[in-house]
Protein backbone atom coordinates (compact mmCIF):
# COMPACT_ATOMS: atom_id res chain seq x y z
CA UNK A 1 0.00 0.00 0.00
CA UNK A 2 1.12 3.31 -1.19
CA UNK A 3 0.13 6.26 0.20
CA UNK A 4 1.05 10.41 -1.21
CA UNK A 5 0.65 13.69 -0.08
CA UNK A 6 1.60 17.47 -1.70
CA UNK A 7 0.61 20.27 0.12
CA UNK A 8 1.39 24.16 0.19
CA UNK A 9 0.67 26.60 2.95
CA UNK A 10 1.60 30.35 2.67
CA UNK A 11 1.15 32.32 6.17
CA UNK A 12 1.42 36.15 6.09
CA UNK A 13 1.15 38.55 9.21
CA UNK A 14 1.50 41.83 9.78
CA UNK A 15 1.85 43.78 12.90
CA UNK A 16 0.66 47.68 13.35
CA UNK A 17 0.54 48.61 16.46
CA UNK A 18 0.53 53.17 17.60
CA UNK A 19 0.34 55.01 20.84
CA UNK A 20 0.31 57.93 22.37
CA UNK A 21 0.74 59.42 25.64
CA UNK A 22 -1.13 62.29 27.44
CA UNK A 23 -0.55 64.09 30.64
CA UNK A 24 -1.51 67.24 32.36
CA UNK A 25 -5.61 66.29 32.07
CA UNK A 26 -7.56 68.48 34.19
CA UNK A 27 -8.91 65.64 36.56
CA UNK A 28 -9.21 62.23 36.94
CA UNK A 29 -12.89 62.38 35.58
CA UNK A 30 -11.33 62.52 31.98
CA UNK A 31 -9.98 59.23 30.57
CA UNK A 32 -9.52 60.31 27.08
CA UNK A 33 -5.76 60.92 25.21
CA UNK A 34 -7.79 64.32 23.95
CA UNK A 35 -8.75 65.45 27.02
CA UNK A 36 -4.67 65.90 28.02
CA UNK A 37 -1.87 67.23 26.56
CA UNK A 38 0.21 64.94 24.21
CA UNK A 39 3.82 64.30 25.33
CA UNK A 40 4.78 61.39 23.40
CA UNK A 41 3.79 58.99 20.76
CA UNK A 42 5.03 55.75 19.06
CA UNK A 43 4.47 53.44 16.00
CA UNK A 44 5.59 49.83 15.20
CA UNK A 45 4.94 48.67 11.74
CA UNK A 46 6.44 45.18 11.19
CA UNK A 47 5.05 42.18 8.37
CA UNK A 48 6.31 38.75 7.89
CA UNK A 49 5.97 35.78 5.77
CA UNK A 50 6.76 31.87 5.44
CA UNK A 51 6.18 29.70 2.13
CA UNK A 52 5.68 26.02 3.05
CA UNK A 53 5.58 22.93 0.24
CA UNK A 54 5.57 19.55 1.74
CA UNK A 55 5.67 16.28 -0.60
CA UNK A 56 4.99 13.11 1.56
CA UNK A 57 4.89 9.18 0.53
CA UNK A 58 3.77 6.05 2.60
CA UNK A 59 4.81 2.81 2.19
CA UNK A 60 3.35 -0.50 4.11
CA UNK A 61 3.69 -4.18 2.99
CA UNK A 62 0.84 -6.22 4.85
CA UNK A 63 0.75 -4.08 8.14
CA UNK A 64 4.33 -5.42 8.72
CA UNK A 65 7.38 -3.55 6.72
CA UNK A 66 6.54 0.46 7.19
CA UNK A 67 8.24 3.04 5.32
CA UNK A 68 7.69 7.06 4.94
CA UNK A 69 9.79 9.97 2.98
CA UNK A 70 9.06 13.42 3.42
CA UNK A 71 10.66 16.51 1.73
CA UNK A 72 10.09 19.90 2.95
CA UNK A 73 10.98 23.63 1.66
CA UNK A 74 10.29 26.72 4.13
CA UNK A 75 10.48 29.96 3.06
CA UNK A 76 11.03 32.66 5.33
CA UNK A 77 10.90 36.12 5.07
CA UNK A 78 13.78 36.99 7.89
CA UNK A 79 16.75 35.93 6.23
CA UNK A 80 19.16 37.37 4.16
CA UNK A 81 18.73 37.36 0.36
CA UNK A 82 19.48 34.25 -1.54
CA UNK A 83 19.33 32.36 1.93
CA UNK A 84 15.48 32.45 2.25
CA UNK A 85 14.61 29.05 1.89
CA UNK A 86 15.69 26.02 3.60
CA UNK A 87 14.65 22.29 2.09
CA UNK A 88 14.64 19.66 5.29
CA UNK A 89 14.12 15.83 4.02
CA UNK A 90 13.13 13.08 6.28
CA UNK A 91 13.11 9.14 6.02
CA UNK A 92 11.76 6.53 8.26
CA UNK A 93 10.86 2.30 8.53
CA UNK A 94 9.97 0.17 10.85
CA UNK A 95 9.31 -3.40 10.93
CA UNK A 96 7.01 -5.48 13.03
CA UNK A 97 8.19 -8.23 14.58
CA UNK A 98 4.83 -9.35 15.91
CA UNK A 99 3.86 -10.49 12.80
CA UNK A 100 6.00 -12.85 12.20
CA UNK A 101 6.21 -14.59 16.12
CA UNK A 102 2.09 -15.27 16.52
CA UNK A 103 2.25 -15.04 20.13
CA UNK A 104 -1.16 -14.50 21.76
CA UNK A 105 0.34 -12.78 24.54
CA UNK A 106 2.55 -10.59 22.55
CA UNK A 107 0.12 -7.89 21.03
CA UNK A 108 2.80 -5.98 19.09
CA UNK A 109 6.38 -5.53 18.61
CA UNK A 110 8.35 -3.08 16.57
CA UNK A 111 11.64 -1.83 15.75
CA UNK A 112 11.90 1.35 14.30
CA UNK A 113 14.17 3.92 13.08
CA UNK A 114 13.99 7.14 11.76
CA UNK A 115 16.36 10.32 10.37
CA UNK A 116 14.95 14.27 9.17
CA UNK A 117 16.30 17.27 9.13
CA UNK A 118 14.22 20.85 10.40
CA UNK A 119 14.82 24.39 10.46
CA UNK A 120 14.67 27.41 12.95
CA UNK A 121 13.47 30.38 11.60
CA UNK A 122 12.19 32.19 15.22
CA UNK A 123 14.16 35.24 14.88
CA UNK A 124 12.93 38.93 15.36
CA UNK A 125 11.55 39.85 11.90
CA UNK A 126 14.14 41.77 9.70
CA UNK A 127 16.81 40.36 11.85
CA UNK A 128 19.07 40.51 8.65
CA UNK A 129 18.34 44.24 7.82
CA UNK A 130 20.51 46.83 9.63
CA UNK A 131 18.27 48.48 11.51
CA UNK A 132 17.68 52.51 12.29
CA UNK A 133 16.36 54.21 15.80
CA UNK A 134 16.05 57.15 16.91
CA UNK A 135 18.49 59.32 18.92
CA UNK A 136 18.96 62.60 20.49
CA UNK A 137 21.75 64.64 19.75
CA UNK A 138 23.20 67.71 21.35
CA UNK A 139 23.76 70.70 18.68
CA UNK A 140 24.75 74.39 19.82
CA UNK A 141 23.54 73.57 23.08
CA UNK A 142 20.18 72.22 21.91
CA UNK A 143 18.16 68.72 21.70
CA UNK A 144 17.69 68.03 18.24
CA UNK A 145 16.23 64.59 16.88
CA UNK A 146 17.97 62.38 14.58
CA UNK A 147 18.53 58.64 14.10
CA UNK A 148 21.35 56.05 13.82
CA UNK A 149 22.06 52.53 13.12
CA UNK A 150 20.44 50.77 15.91
CA UNK A 151 21.50 46.70 14.58
CA UNK A 152 24.30 45.29 12.32
CA UNK A 153 23.22 44.06 8.79
CA UNK A 154 23.73 40.36 7.80
CA UNK A 155 22.92 39.45 4.64
CA UNK A 156 24.06 35.75 4.91
CA UNK A 157 22.10 35.14 7.88
CA UNK A 158 20.25 31.63 7.16
CA UNK A 159 18.34 28.94 8.96
CA UNK A 160 19.88 27.17 11.67
CA UNK A 161 19.05 23.07 10.78
CA UNK A 162 18.47 20.02 13.08
CA UNK A 163 19.44 16.93 12.21
CA UNK A 164 17.55 13.99 14.16
CA UNK A 165 17.81 10.72 14.33
CA UNK A 166 15.58 7.94 16.59
CA UNK A 167 15.91 4.56 17.22
CA UNK A 168 13.02 2.84 19.10
CA UNK A 169 10.76 -0.22 20.36
CA UNK A 170 7.00 -0.32 20.52
CA UNK A 171 5.58 -3.59 22.45
CA UNK A 172 2.40 -4.21 23.49
CA UNK A 173 1.49 -7.11 25.86
CA UNK A 174 -1.89 -9.34 27.05
CA UNK A 175 -4.19 -7.69 24.21
CA UNK A 176 -3.08 -4.30 24.91
CA UNK A 177 -3.22 -4.56 29.08
CA UNK A 178 0.34 -3.33 29.16
CA UNK A 179 1.76 -1.10 25.94
CA UNK A 180 4.47 1.52 25.61
CA UNK A 181 7.89 2.61 23.84
CA UNK A 182 11.67 2.72 24.43
CA UNK A 183 13.07 5.17 22.48
CA UNK A 184 16.83 6.72 21.88
CA UNK A 185 17.52 9.91 20.08
CA UNK A 186 20.23 11.85 18.86
CA UNK A 187 19.98 15.50 17.02
CA UNK A 188 22.68 17.85 15.34
CA UNK A 189 22.00 21.55 15.58
CA UNK A 190 24.51 23.50 13.19
CA UNK A 191 24.36 27.29 12.15
CA UNK A 192 22.91 27.87 15.39
CA UNK A 193 20.97 31.56 15.50
CA UNK A 194 22.74 33.42 18.34
CA UNK A 195 23.78 36.83 19.39
CA UNK A 196 27.32 36.63 19.87
CA UNK A 197 29.52 39.70 21.14
CA UNK A 198 31.11 41.79 18.17
CA UNK A 199 34.05 44.79 18.93
CA UNK A 200 32.73 47.57 19.78
CA UNK A 201 35.04 49.43 17.43
CA UNK A 202 32.05 48.38 14.64
CA UNK A 203 29.76 50.90 16.85
CA UNK A 204 27.53 47.42 17.89
CA UNK A 205 27.94 45.28 21.10
CA UNK A 206 26.46 41.83 19.55
CA UNK A 207 25.24 40.75 16.01
CA UNK A 208 23.25 37.65 15.18
CA UNK A 209 24.35 35.22 13.38
CA UNK A 210 24.87 31.33 12.15
CA UNK A 211 27.48 29.91 14.12
CA UNK A 212 28.61 26.88 15.88
CA UNK A 213 27.27 23.07 16.39
CA UNK A 214 25.05 21.67 19.58
CA UNK A 215 24.60 18.00 19.90
CA UNK A 216 21.60 16.95 22.20
CA UNK A 217 21.30 12.97 23.08
CA UNK A 218 18.82 11.15 25.67
CA UNK A 219 16.48 8.40 26.06
CA UNK A 220 12.55 8.36 26.17
CA UNK A 221 10.50 5.91 28.02
CA UNK A 222 6.71 5.76 27.97
CA UNK A 223 4.64 2.82 29.35
CA UNK A 224 1.13 2.42 30.03
CA UNK A 225 -0.95 -0.30 31.64
CA UNK A 226 -4.51 -0.89 31.99
CA UNK A 227 -4.85 -2.23 35.74
CA UNK A 228 -8.10 -2.76 36.04
CA UNK A 229 -10.97 -3.31 32.99
CA UNK A 230 -14.20 -4.41 34.64
CA UNK A 231 -16.48 -2.42 36.08
CA UNK A 232 -14.21 -0.35 37.59
CA UNK A 233 -11.50 0.94 35.22
CA UNK A 234 -7.92 1.87 36.12
CA UNK A 235 -5.25 2.57 33.58
CA UNK A 236 -1.87 4.34 34.72
CA UNK A 237 0.30 6.05 32.18
CA UNK A 238 4.10 6.61 33.20
CA UNK A 239 6.89 8.19 31.20
CA UNK A 240 10.40 9.29 31.65
CA UNK A 241 13.01 11.12 29.32
CA UNK A 242 16.81 12.64 29.17
CA UNK A 243 18.55 15.21 27.35
CA UNK A 244 22.29 16.08 27.67
CA UNK A 245 22.93 19.26 25.74
CA UNK A 246 26.26 20.19 24.44
CA UNK A 247 28.51 22.89 22.32
CA UNK A 248 30.87 21.18 19.92
CA UNK A 249 31.73 23.69 17.77
CA UNK A 250 31.64 27.37 17.72
CA UNK A 251 32.98 29.38 14.92
CA UNK A 252 36.53 29.10 13.48
CA UNK A 253 38.37 29.79 16.41
CA UNK A 254 35.87 28.46 19.18
CA UNK A 255 35.83 31.06 21.28
CA UNK A 256 33.23 31.02 23.92
CA UNK A 257 29.84 33.37 23.89
CA UNK A 258 28.98 35.24 26.83
CA UNK A 259 25.51 36.81 27.14
CA UNK A 260 23.97 38.48 29.31
CA UNK A 261 20.48 38.49 31.07
CA UNK A 262 18.68 40.69 34.14
CA UNK A 263 22.19 41.25 35.68
CA UNK A 264 24.91 41.11 33.57
CA UNK A 265 27.31 38.28 31.75
CA UNK A 266 26.14 35.39 33.84
CA UNK A 267 25.63 33.05 31.23
CA UNK A 268 28.21 31.57 29.11
CA UNK A 269 28.29 28.98 25.84
CA UNK A 270 31.20 27.32 25.21
CA UNK A 271 32.73 24.35 23.76
CA UNK A 272 31.82 21.36 25.74
CA UNK A 273 29.03 22.24 28.28
CA UNK A 274 25.52 23.21 27.95
CA UNK A 275 24.34 26.08 25.87
CA UNK A 276 23.81 29.42 27.78
CA UNK A 277 25.46 27.41 30.98
CA UNK A 278 25.70 29.58 34.21
CA UNK A 279 28.91 31.66 34.85
CA UNK A 280 30.69 32.81 37.68
CA UNK A 281 33.32 31.93 40.49
CA UNK A 282 32.84 28.77 42.54
CA UNK A 283 32.24 28.88 46.43
CA UNK A 284 34.43 27.08 48.45
CA UNK A 285 33.31 27.04 51.80
CA UNK A 286 33.53 29.82 54.41
CA UNK A 287 36.87 31.69 56.23
CA UNK A 288 36.64 30.96 59.68
CA UNK A 289 39.43 33.25 61.32
CA UNK A 290 41.94 35.06 60.09
CA UNK A 291 44.51 32.79 59.89
CA UNK A 292 42.79 30.61 57.92
CA UNK A 293 42.79 33.16 55.02
CA UNK A 294 46.52 33.86 55.60
CA UNK A 295 47.48 30.18 55.36
CA UNK A 296 45.56 30.11 52.50
CA UNK A 297 47.96 31.30 50.20
CA UNK A 298 45.38 32.54 47.88
CA UNK A 299 45.42 36.84 46.52
CA UNK A 300 41.53 38.14 46.62
CA UNK A 301 41.80 41.01 44.02
CA UNK A 302 38.46 41.92 44.19
CA UNK A 303 37.57 42.21 47.68
CA UNK A 304 39.93 41.69 50.79
CA UNK A 305 38.17 38.82 52.36
CA UNK A 306 37.30 38.28 56.56
CA UNK A 307 36.78 35.33 58.53
CA UNK A 308 32.99 35.02 57.89
CA UNK A 309 33.34 35.31 53.82
CA UNK A 310 33.59 32.97 51.12
CA UNK A 311 36.33 30.86 49.56
CA UNK A 312 36.67 31.23 46.33
CA UNK A 313 38.09 28.34 44.07
CA UNK A 314 41.33 29.81 41.89
CA UNK A 315 40.67 28.05 39.13
CA UNK A 316 43.65 28.88 37.15
CA UNK A 317 45.67 28.23 39.85
CA UNK A 318 48.07 31.58 39.89
CA UNK A 319 47.35 32.47 43.50
CA UNK A 320 44.94 35.15 42.82
CA UNK A 321 41.34 35.52 42.42
CA UNK A 322 40.28 37.82 39.71
CA UNK A 323 37.72 37.63 36.50
CA UNK A 324 40.06 35.02 35.81
CA UNK A 325 38.35 32.45 37.74
CA UNK A 326 35.24 33.04 36.83
CA UNK A 327 34.00 29.72 35.02
CA UNK A 328 30.41 27.42 34.59
CA UNK A 329 28.82 26.87 37.64
CA UNK A 330 25.68 25.14 36.23
CA UNK A 331 22.62 24.75 33.78
CA UNK A 332 19.06 24.57 33.54
CA UNK A 333 19.09 21.27 32.16
CA UNK A 334 17.63 18.29 34.26
CA UNK A 335 19.03 14.74 34.86
CA UNK A 336 15.66 13.18 33.71
CA UNK A 337 11.83 13.96 33.83
CA UNK A 338 8.83 12.04 34.66
CA UNK A 339 5.44 12.17 35.11
CA UNK A 340 2.66 9.44 36.17
CA UNK A 341 -1.17 9.69 35.20
CA UNK A 342 -3.78 7.86 37.33
CA UNK A 343 -7.11 7.77 35.62
CA UNK A 344 -10.25 6.19 37.44
CA UNK A 345 -13.78 5.10 36.22
CA UNK A 346 -16.09 3.69 38.17
CA UNK A 347 -20.12 3.48 36.43
CA UNK A 348 -20.50 7.18 35.41
CA UNK A 349 -17.65 8.44 37.51
CA UNK A 350 -13.83 9.49 36.87
CA UNK A 351 -11.46 10.09 38.43
CA UNK A 352 -7.76 11.17 37.62
CA UNK A 353 -4.50 13.08 38.81
CA UNK A 354 -1.14 13.50 37.28
CA UNK A 355 2.27 14.08 39.10
CA UNK A 356 4.87 15.57 37.10
CA UNK A 357 8.66 15.50 38.26
CA UNK A 358 12.12 17.21 37.36
CA UNK A 359 15.62 16.26 38.76
CA UNK A 360 18.83 17.42 38.54
CA UNK A 361 17.82 21.17 37.10
CA UNK A 362 19.21 24.44 38.62
CA UNK A 363 17.71 27.80 38.19
CA UNK A 364 20.19 31.40 38.69
CA UNK A 365 18.37 32.79 41.63
CA UNK A 366 19.05 36.48 40.92
CA UNK A 367 16.95 37.79 43.92
CA UNK A 368 19.58 35.99 45.85
CA UNK A 369 21.36 39.68 44.93
CA UNK A 370 19.09 41.84 46.49
CA UNK A 371 17.59 38.80 49.66
CA UNK A 372 20.50 36.87 50.07
CA UNK A 373 23.55 39.23 49.98
CA UNK A 374 23.59 39.87 53.81
CA UNK A 375 23.29 43.52 53.66
CA UNK A 376 19.46 43.83 55.26
CA UNK A 377 19.04 46.57 52.61
CA UNK A 378 15.90 44.51 51.41
CA UNK A 379 13.75 41.32 53.26
CA UNK A 380 15.88 38.79 53.41
CA UNK A 381 15.50 34.91 53.37
CA UNK A 382 14.74 32.70 56.53
CA UNK A 383 17.51 31.20 55.86
CA UNK A 384 19.79 33.89 56.79
CA UNK A 385 19.30 32.55 60.54
CA UNK A 386 21.68 30.04 59.33
CA UNK A 387 24.54 32.14 58.76
CA UNK A 388 28.22 32.70 60.03
CA UNK A 389 28.69 34.76 63.24
CA UNK A 390 31.79 33.42 64.66
CA UNK A 391 33.95 30.63 64.44
CA UNK A 392 32.21 29.50 67.71
CA UNK A 393 29.27 29.56 65.94
CA UNK A 394 29.48 29.46 62.19
CA UNK A 395 26.03 28.60 61.13
CA UNK A 396 25.19 25.81 58.03
CA UNK A 397 28.55 26.43 56.79
CA UNK A 398 26.73 27.65 53.03
CA UNK A 399 26.19 31.34 54.30
CA UNK A 400 28.73 33.92 54.98
CA UNK A 401 28.29 36.40 57.24
CA UNK A 402 26.07 39.50 57.13
CA UNK A 403 28.05 42.51 56.51
CA UNK A 404 25.94 46.02 55.25
CA UNK A 405 29.44 46.42 52.63
CA UNK A 406 29.51 43.15 50.78
CA UNK A 407 30.03 44.97 47.51
CA UNK A 408 32.02 43.03 44.91
CA UNK A 409 32.79 40.28 47.76
CA UNK A 410 30.19 38.17 48.80
CA UNK A 411 27.50 38.87 46.82
CA UNK A 412 29.74 38.52 43.16
CA UNK A 413 28.09 35.84 40.59
CA UNK A 414 28.62 32.69 42.11
CA UNK A 415 27.52 29.17 42.48
CA UNK A 416 25.99 30.76 45.59
CA UNK A 417 23.10 32.14 43.47
CA UNK A 418 22.50 28.78 41.76
CA UNK A 419 19.96 26.75 43.28
CA UNK A 420 18.93 22.94 43.03
CA UNK A 421 15.29 23.20 41.55
CA UNK A 422 14.62 19.81 41.18
CA UNK A 423 10.39 19.09 42.48
CA UNK A 424 7.89 17.16 42.33
CA UNK A 425 4.19 18.62 41.50
CA UNK A 426 0.52 17.04 41.67
CA UNK A 427 0.15 18.92 38.40
CA UNK A 428 -3.78 18.46 38.12
CA UNK A 429 -6.82 16.34 40.22
CA UNK A 430 -10.13 15.79 38.64
CA UNK A 431 -13.13 14.45 40.03
CA UNK A 432 -15.89 14.10 37.50
CA UNK A 433 -19.72 12.48 37.00
CA UNK A 434 -21.33 12.04 33.74
CA UNK A 435 -24.97 12.27 33.86
CA UNK A 436 -26.41 8.79 31.89
CA UNK A 437 -28.33 9.18 28.93
CA UNK A 438 -31.30 7.76 30.08
CA UNK A 439 -31.80 11.19 32.89
CA UNK A 440 -31.21 13.40 30.42
CA UNK A 441 -34.44 13.10 28.63
CA UNK A 442 -33.17 13.31 25.27
CA UNK A 443 -33.19 16.76 24.92
CA UNK A 444 -29.27 17.21 25.80
CA UNK A 445 -26.65 14.84 23.99
CA UNK A 446 -24.52 14.46 26.73
CA UNK A 447 -23.74 16.46 30.32
CA UNK A 448 -20.82 16.22 32.38
CA UNK A 449 -20.38 18.23 35.70
CA UNK A 450 -16.69 18.42 36.93
CA UNK A 451 -14.58 19.69 39.89
CA UNK A 452 -11.05 20.26 38.69
CA UNK A 453 -7.41 21.25 40.13
CA UNK A 454 -4.67 22.26 39.33
CA UNK A 455 -0.58 22.68 40.77
CA UNK A 456 -2.32 21.87 44.01
CA UNK A 457 0.81 21.14 45.45
CA UNK A 458 4.73 21.36 45.14
CA UNK A 459 7.51 19.47 46.53
CA UNK A 460 11.12 21.22 46.21
CA UNK A 461 13.90 22.68 48.24
CA UNK A 462 14.01 25.81 45.88
CA UNK A 463 13.73 28.94 47.88
CA UNK A 464 11.95 31.31 45.19
CA UNK A 465 8.07 31.00 44.07
CA UNK A 466 8.28 28.52 40.97
CA UNK A 467 11.21 26.09 40.28
CA UNK A 468 10.20 26.22 36.17
CA UNK A 469 10.97 29.53 35.97
CA UNK A 470 12.32 30.92 33.03
CA UNK A 471 12.73 34.86 32.89
CA UNK A 472 14.16 34.59 29.69
CA UNK A 473 12.02 31.99 27.43
CA UNK A 474 13.10 33.68 23.87
CA UNK A 475 16.58 34.17 24.59
CA UNK A 476 18.26 30.99 23.94
CA UNK A 477 21.47 31.77 25.09
CA UNK A 478 20.11 32.85 28.36
CA UNK A 479 17.94 30.19 30.18
CA UNK A 480 16.81 29.39 33.65
CA UNK A 481 16.96 33.06 35.20
CA UNK A 482 14.71 33.75 38.25
CA UNK A 483 14.91 37.40 39.23
CA UNK A 484 11.51 37.84 41.00
CA UNK A 485 9.15 36.25 38.59
CA UNK A 486 5.66 36.17 39.18
CA UNK A 487 4.47 32.43 41.50
CA UNK A 488 2.41 29.75 39.40
CA UNK A 489 -0.93 30.12 40.48
CA UNK A 490 -3.13 27.09 42.32
CA UNK A 491 -6.43 27.03 40.31
CA UNK A 492 -9.78 25.38 41.63
CA UNK A 493 -12.08 24.92 38.54
CA UNK A 494 -15.57 23.74 38.93
CA UNK A 495 -17.48 23.12 35.02
CA UNK A 496 -20.28 21.72 33.08
CA UNK A 497 -19.64 20.18 29.44
CA UNK A 498 -22.83 20.00 27.81
CA UNK A 499 -23.62 18.61 24.18
CA UNK A 500 -26.59 19.41 22.19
Amino acid sequence: KIDALIGYTARKEKIDISTAVADTFPDDLVKTISGGQISQGSAIQEEWSLVSMLAKVNYSFEDRFLASASLRSDTSSRFGQGNKTGVFPSLSAGYRISEDIGADWLSDLKVRASWGQTGNFLIPNYASIGLLSSYNSTFNGTLTNGIAPSTISNQDLSWEKTSSMDIGLDFGFLNDRIYGSFGYFKSTTRDLLLAVQIPSALGFTNALTNIGEVVNKGIEISITSRNLTGELKWTTNFNFSTVDNEVTKLGPSGDPILSSGAAGNRHITKIGEAVGSYYGYQTNGIYQNQAEINNSGIVDQIATPYPGDFKWVDVNDDGLINSSDRTVIGNYLPDFTYGINNRFEYKDFEFSFLIQGVEGNEVLNLTRRHMGNGEANYNSYSEWNNRWRSEADPGNGFLPRANRQTGNSNNRPSSYQVEDASYLRLRNVTFAYNFPASSLGGKIDGLRLYLSGTNLFTNTDYLGYNPEVNNQEDNTNVQGEDYGAYPLSSVITVGINAKF
